[in-house]
């Protein structure tokens, strides 16, 4: 993960899988961890989305979905590729990180 490391076990103890980007700052805040697509200059890539009590992080994954994956879940909300912010995930992104990151044998 981009040169850092994060304790699988308590990323799947504490994903909030309904985030809503839009709202993610109204109180009561929700912590706990995610996976947002990052696009930026036109590339989407899986990030790890944690949430504290005062602010969020996103980290880009070493290990991605197919890009063809991420565009759709993009494209399919009506957004341009060229709108570089943090997108929610869909079910078929969902699928692949519970059978690829979450399920997999080290």
């Amino acid at each position: 993960m981009n040169g850092e490391s994060f304790d699988l076990s308590r990323v799947k103890e504490n994903i909030c899988w309904d985030v809503d980007l839009e709202r993610e700052f109204m109180r009561p805040r929700r912590t706990g961890y995610s996976f947002v697509i990052d696009l930026c200059d036109g590339i989407p890539r899986l990030a790890l989305y944690r949430m504290q009590v005062n602010h969020s992080t996103s980290t880009t994954l070493d290990r991605q979905p197919p890009r063809g994956l991420l565009v759709k879940a993009v494209t399919s909300r009506g957004i341009s590729m060229s709108a570089d912010n943090i997108y929610p995930i869909d079910d078929k992104v969902r699928i692949w990180i519970e059978q690829n990151l979450l399920n997999a044998t080290p």
